[in-house]
Protein backbone atom coordinates (compact mmCIF):
# COMPACT_ATOMS: atom_id res chain seq x y z
CA UNK A 1 0.00 0.00 0.00
CA UNK A 2 2.66 2.20 0.85
CA UNK A 3 4.37 2.08 -2.43
CA UNK A 4 1.07 2.19 -4.59
CA UNK A 5 0.52 5.65 -2.24
CA UNK A 6 4.35 6.57 -3.39
CA UNK A 7 3.47 5.71 -6.85
CA UNK A 8 0.77 8.02 -6.87
CA UNK A 9 2.35 10.45 -4.86
CA UNK A 10 5.11 11.19 -7.74
CA UNK A 11 2.87 10.62 -10.45
CA UNK A 12 0.59 14.17 -9.12
CA UNK A 13 4.31 15.63 -8.83
CA UNK A 14 4.67 14.82 -12.53
CA UNK A 15 1.51 16.35 -13.38
CA UNK A 16 2.06 19.37 -11.02
CA UNK A 17 5.06 20.19 -12.86
CA UNK A 18 3.95 19.28 -16.38
CA UNK A 19 2.02 22.45 -16.97
CA UNK A 20 4.67 24.95 -15.37
CA UNK A 21 6.88 24.35 -17.70
CA UNK A 22 4.64 24.74 -20.59
CA UNK A 23 3.77 28.10 -18.82
CA UNK A 24 7.52 28.66 -19.25
CA UNK A 25 7.40 27.89 -23.36
CA UNK A 26 4.42 30.28 -23.72
CA UNK A 27 5.89 32.92 -22.28
CA UNK A 28 9.57 32.08 -24.02
CA UNK A 29 7.65 32.12 -27.40
CA UNK A 30 5.69 35.87 -26.32
CA UNK A 31 8.75 37.27 -25.26
CA UNK A 32 10.56 35.89 -28.96
CA UNK A 33 7.51 37.60 -30.63
CA UNK A 34 7.89 40.35 -28.43
CA UNK A 35 11.89 40.43 -29.53
CA UNK A 36 10.58 39.68 -33.55
CA UNK A 37 8.43 42.97 -33.16
CA UNK A 38 11.02 45.12 -32.04
CA UNK A 39 13.94 44.00 -34.41
CA UNK A 40 11.02 44.74 -37.17
CA UNK A 41 10.35 48.49 -36.09
CA UNK A 42 13.58 49.34 -35.48
CA UNK A 43 14.67 47.56 -39.21
CA UNK A 44 11.62 48.83 -40.96
CA UNK A 45 12.02 52.88 -39.11
CA UNK A 46 13.02 54.40 -42.17
CA UNK A 47 10.53 52.63 -44.07
CA UNK A 48 7.87 53.90 -41.90
CA UNK A 49 9.46 57.51 -41.93
CA UNK A 50 9.52 57.61 -45.84
CA UNK A 51 6.01 56.38 -46.08
CA UNK A 52 4.88 59.24 -43.40
CA UNK A 53 6.72 61.95 -44.88
CA UNK A 54 4.91 60.74 -48.49
CA UNK A 55 1.69 60.88 -47.50
CA UNK A 56 2.17 64.11 -45.13
CA UNK A 57 3.56 65.81 -48.68
CA UNK A 58 0.50 64.07 -50.99
CA UNK A 59 -1.93 65.50 -48.03
CA UNK A 60 -0.37 68.95 -48.35
CA UNK A 61 -0.71 69.09 -51.77
CA UNK A 62 -4.42 67.82 -52.09
CA UNK A 63 -5.07 70.87 -48.97
CA UNK A 64 -3.11 73.65 -51.25
CA UNK A 65 -5.07 72.27 -54.18
CA UNK A 66 -8.66 72.83 -52.26
CA UNK A 67 -7.95 76.06 -50.73
CA UNK A 68 -6.74 77.51 -54.71
CA UNK A 69 -9.92 76.23 -55.95
CA UNK A 70 -11.77 77.67 -53.11
CA UNK A 71 -9.84 81.07 -53.02
CA UNK A 72 -9.90 81.47 -56.58
CA UNK A 73 -13.39 80.43 -57.14
CA UNK A 74 -15.09 80.85 -54.38
CA UNK A 75 -18.25 83.66 -54.38
CA UNK A 76 -17.34 84.26 -50.81
CA UNK A 77 -14.06 85.45 -51.72
CA UNK A 78 -15.19 87.81 -54.67
CA UNK A 79 -14.70 91.84 -54.56
CA UNK A 80 -17.48 93.03 -53.33
CA UNK A 81 -16.00 96.71 -51.53
CA UNK A 82 -13.45 99.15 -53.24
CA UNK A 83 -11.81 101.55 -50.76
CA UNK A 84 -9.60 104.16 -52.19
CA UNK A 85 -6.59 106.10 -49.76
CA UNK A 86 -4.11 108.59 -51.17
CA UNK A 87 -6.63 111.31 -53.16
CA UNK A 88 -6.38 114.47 -52.62
CA UNK A 89 -7.52 116.52 -56.15
CA UNK A 90 -9.29 113.26 -57.62
CA UNK A 91 -12.29 112.00 -56.44
CA UNK A 92 -12.25 108.45 -54.91
CA UNK A 93 -16.07 107.45 -56.50
CA UNK A 94 -13.55 108.39 -60.22
CA UNK A 95 -11.33 105.25 -59.03
CA UNK A 96 -14.21 103.44 -57.67
CA UNK A 97 -16.38 103.85 -61.08
CA UNK A 98 -12.93 102.82 -62.98
CA UNK A 99 -12.75 99.83 -60.92
CA UNK A 100 -16.22 98.42 -61.43
CA UNK A 101 -15.65 95.61 -63.75
CA UNK A 102 -13.88 94.08 -61.44
CA UNK A 103 -16.80 93.61 -59.27
CA UNK A 104 -17.55 90.23 -58.04
CA UNK A 105 -13.74 88.71 -59.26
CA UNK A 106 -12.59 86.19 -56.51
CA UNK A 107 -9.45 88.65 -54.44
CA UNK A 108 -6.87 86.28 -56.05
CA UNK A 109 -7.62 86.96 -59.59
CA UNK A 110 -7.39 91.28 -58.98
CA UNK A 111 -3.62 91.39 -59.59
CA UNK A 112 -1.84 94.74 -58.94
CA UNK A 113 -0.51 94.96 -62.15
CA UNK A 114 -4.56 94.88 -63.87
CA UNK A 115 -5.57 97.57 -61.21
CA UNK A 116 -2.83 99.56 -62.08
CA UNK A 117 -3.88 99.07 -66.25
CA UNK A 118 -7.47 99.80 -65.69
CA UNK A 119 -6.35 103.25 -63.77
CA UNK A 120 -4.18 104.10 -66.73
CA UNK A 121 -6.02 106.58 -68.41
CA UNK A 122 -6.62 109.11 -65.02
CA UNK A 123 -3.95 111.58 -65.42
CA UNK A 124 -4.00 112.34 -62.06
CA UNK A 125 -2.78 108.99 -60.84
CA UNK A 126 0.92 108.59 -60.79
CA UNK A 127 1.05 105.11 -59.54
CA UNK A 128 -1.20 102.82 -57.06
CA UNK A 129 -0.45 100.26 -54.57
CA UNK A 130 -3.25 97.14 -53.74
CA UNK A 131 -4.28 95.27 -50.54
CA UNK A 132 -6.80 92.55 -49.99
CA UNK A 133 -8.83 92.75 -46.76
CA UNK A 134 -10.96 89.50 -46.75
CA UNK A 135 -13.14 88.00 -47.14
CA UNK A 136 -14.47 90.73 -49.63
CA UNK A 137 -12.61 93.82 -49.57
CA UNK A 138 -10.01 95.70 -52.32
CA UNK A 139 -7.81 98.86 -50.88
CA UNK A 140 -6.31 100.92 -53.19
CA UNK A 141 -3.73 103.42 -52.76
CA UNK A 142 -3.10 106.50 -54.71
CA UNK A 143 -0.33 108.14 -55.19
CA UNK A 144 -1.58 111.41 -57.42
CA UNK A 145 0.61 113.21 -59.80
CA UNK A 146 1.33 117.30 -58.44
CA UNK A 147 0.51 119.90 -60.77
CA UNK A 148 3.43 122.68 -60.93
CA UNK A 149 1.60 125.20 -63.52
CA UNK A 150 -0.37 125.74 -66.45
CA UNK A 151 1.17 126.37 -70.09
CA UNK A 152 -0.99 128.14 -72.93
CA UNK A 153 -2.33 125.59 -75.47
CA UNK A 154 -4.71 126.57 -78.63
CA UNK A 155 -7.95 125.65 -77.10
CA UNK A 156 -6.87 127.22 -73.66
CA UNK A 157 -4.49 126.28 -71.22
CA UNK A 158 -3.41 123.09 -69.41
CA UNK A 159 -2.40 122.15 -66.10
CA UNK A 160 0.97 120.19 -66.21
CA UNK A 161 3.36 118.19 -63.97
CA UNK A 162 7.08 118.21 -63.59
CA UNK A 163 7.31 115.60 -66.14
CA UNK A 164 4.93 117.55 -68.26
CA UNK A 165 2.04 115.43 -68.06
CA UNK A 166 -1.36 117.21 -68.69
CA UNK A 167 -3.51 116.69 -65.74
CA UNK A 168 -6.57 118.57 -66.58
CA UNK A 169 -7.30 121.20 -69.10
CA UNK A 170 -9.34 124.61 -68.63
CA UNK A 171 -10.18 127.22 -71.49
CA UNK A 172 -9.51 129.75 -68.98
CA UNK A 173 -6.28 130.14 -66.98
CA UNK A 174 -6.63 128.71 -63.54
CA UNK A 175 -6.20 131.34 -61.00
CA UNK A 176 -3.91 128.49 -58.06
CA UNK A 177 -1.18 127.82 -60.47
CA UNK A 178 1.29 129.93 -62.22
CA UNK A 179 1.30 130.60 -66.12
CA UNK A 180 4.81 128.76 -67.46
CA UNK A 181 6.29 131.05 -69.98
CA UNK A 182 7.91 127.74 -71.88
CA UNK A 183 6.48 124.73 -73.68
CA UNK A 184 5.78 121.82 -71.09
CA UNK A 185 8.50 119.53 -72.57
CA UNK A 186 10.42 116.98 -70.30
CA UNK A 187 13.25 117.54 -72.40
CA UNK A 188 13.50 121.07 -72.12
CA UNK A 189 16.25 122.43 -69.96
CA UNK A 190 14.43 125.67 -69.03
CA UNK A 191 10.57 123.61 -68.16
CA UNK A 192 13.11 121.03 -66.19
CA UNK A 193 14.55 123.84 -64.30
CA UNK A 194 10.84 125.58 -63.77
CA UNK A 195 9.78 122.25 -62.75
CA UNK A 196 12.30 122.19 -59.84
CA UNK A 197 11.75 125.68 -58.81
CA UNK A 198 8.02 125.53 -58.22
CA UNK A 199 7.96 121.71 -56.98
CA UNK A 200 9.71 123.22 -54.06
CA UNK A 201 8.59 126.69 -53.47
CA UNK A 202 5.92 126.62 -50.03
CA UNK A 203 2.22 126.70 -51.32
CA UNK A 204 1.10 129.86 -49.75
CA UNK A 205 4.03 131.50 -52.03
CA UNK A 206 3.39 128.88 -55.05
CA UNK A 207 0.01 130.58 -54.74
CA UNK A 208 1.32 134.30 -55.35
CA UNK A 209 3.09 133.10 -58.26
CA UNK A 210 1.96 134.66 -61.45
CA UNK A 211 4.06 133.96 -64.23
CA UNK A 212 7.38 131.99 -64.27
CA UNK A 213 10.08 131.90 -67.62
CA UNK A 214 13.25 130.86 -68.08
CA UNK A 215 15.39 131.72 -71.35
CA UNK A 216 17.70 128.72 -70.28
CA UNK A 217 18.16 126.17 -67.07
CA UNK A 218 19.97 129.23 -65.46
CA UNK A 219 17.78 132.30 -66.06
CA UNK A 220 14.53 130.79 -63.97
CA UNK A 221 12.53 133.94 -63.08
CA UNK A 222 8.86 135.04 -61.86
CA UNK A 223 6.72 137.67 -61.05
CA UNK A 224 3.87 137.92 -58.13
CA UNK A 225 0.56 138.45 -58.34
CA UNK A 226 -0.27 140.79 -55.70
CA UNK A 227 2.88 143.19 -55.93
CA UNK A 228 4.97 144.48 -58.55
CA UNK A 229 8.30 142.81 -57.36
CA UNK A 230 9.95 140.07 -59.49
CA UNK A 231 12.07 136.95 -58.19
CA UNK A 232 15.51 135.61 -59.88
CA UNK A 233 15.56 132.41 -58.83
CA UNK A 234 18.63 131.82 -61.39
CA UNK A 235 19.34 127.46 -62.02
CA UNK A 236 18.34 124.58 -60.10
CA UNK A 237 21.32 124.25 -57.89
CA UNK A 238 20.44 125.16 -54.49
CA UNK A 239 16.67 125.25 -55.15
CA UNK A 240 15.49 124.18 -51.58
CA UNK A 241 17.41 126.39 -50.08
CA UNK A 242 16.46 129.30 -52.00
CA UNK A 243 12.84 128.05 -51.45
CA UNK A 244 13.35 128.17 -47.33
CA UNK A 245 14.39 131.93 -47.64
CA UNK A 246 12.13 133.03 -50.60
CA UNK A 247 9.14 133.81 -47.89
CA UNK A 248 11.59 136.08 -45.43
CA UNK A 249 12.84 137.65 -48.65
CA UNK A 250 9.70 138.50 -49.63
CA UNK A 251 8.77 140.15 -46.65
CA UNK A 252 11.64 142.20 -46.70
CA UNK A 253 11.09 143.57 -50.26
CA UNK A 254 8.08 144.69 -48.56
CA UNK A 255 4.84 146.06 -50.51
CA UNK A 256 6.03 149.61 -51.91
CA UNK A 257 8.46 150.07 -54.67
CA UNK A 258 9.11 147.17 -56.96
CA UNK A 259 12.14 145.14 -55.91
CA UNK A 260 13.99 142.59 -57.48
CA UNK A 261 14.71 139.93 -55.22
CA UNK A 262 18.07 137.76 -56.21
CA UNK A 263 18.44 134.26 -55.10
CA UNK A 264 21.24 133.13 -57.49
CA UNK A 265 23.12 132.39 -54.73
CA UNK A 266 20.97 131.94 -51.39
CA UNK A 267 23.24 132.53 -48.70
CA UNK A 268 23.64 136.18 -49.77
CA UNK A 269 20.15 137.32 -51.18
CA UNK A 270 20.13 140.87 -52.71
CA UNK A 271 17.09 142.77 -52.85
CA UNK A 272 17.26 146.07 -54.71
CA UNK A 273 14.73 148.24 -56.77
CA UNK A 274 13.58 146.36 -60.05
CA UNK A 275 14.52 149.79 -61.84
CA UNK A 276 17.91 149.44 -61.02
CA UNK A 277 19.89 148.24 -63.63
CA UNK A 278 22.22 145.10 -63.19
CA UNK A 279 26.43 145.99 -63.19
CA UNK A 280 27.83 144.93 -66.11
CA UNK A 281 31.07 142.74 -65.05
CA UNK A 282 33.63 144.34 -67.43
CA UNK A 283 35.41 141.47 -69.67
CA UNK A 284 37.54 139.10 -68.60
CA UNK A 285 41.44 139.28 -70.12
CA UNK A 286 42.26 136.84 -72.49
CA UNK A 287 44.74 133.95 -71.72
CA UNK A 288 48.31 135.13 -72.63
CA UNK A 289 47.73 138.88 -72.82
CA UNK A 290 49.33 140.17 -69.99
CA UNK A 291 49.50 143.68 -71.38
CA UNK A 292 47.32 146.46 -70.95
CA UNK A 293 45.25 148.49 -73.56
CA UNK A 294 46.57 151.71 -74.17
CA UNK A 295 44.41 154.76 -73.54
CA UNK A 296 42.94 157.20 -75.77
CA UNK A 297 45.85 159.73 -75.40
CA UNK A 298 48.38 156.75 -75.57
CA UNK A 299 47.00 155.65 -79.13
CA UNK A 300 47.14 159.44 -80.36
CA UNK A 301 50.66 159.56 -79.11
CA UNK A 302 51.67 156.71 -80.75
CA UNK A 303 50.07 158.06 -84.00
CA UNK A 304 51.68 161.41 -83.96
CA UNK A 305 54.87 160.02 -83.57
Amino acid sequence: MASVSRRAKKASGATRQKPSGARAERRAARERKRAERREYRRFTTATRQRRLALTAGIGGVVLVAILTIVVTSSPLLGLKTIRVLGTERLSNDTVVSALQPFGGEPLARVSPADVAASLSDIALIASVETRIELPSTLVVTVVERTPIGAVSTPEGFAVVDRAAVTLFESETQPSEFPLIGVPADPQSRGFVAIGEALSVIPPEVLSRIERVSASSADTVAFSLRDSQHRVLWGSSELSRDKARVLPAALRTAGRDAPQLIDLSTPDTVVIRDAASPFPTPSPPAQPGDDSEAPSENEESSENKE
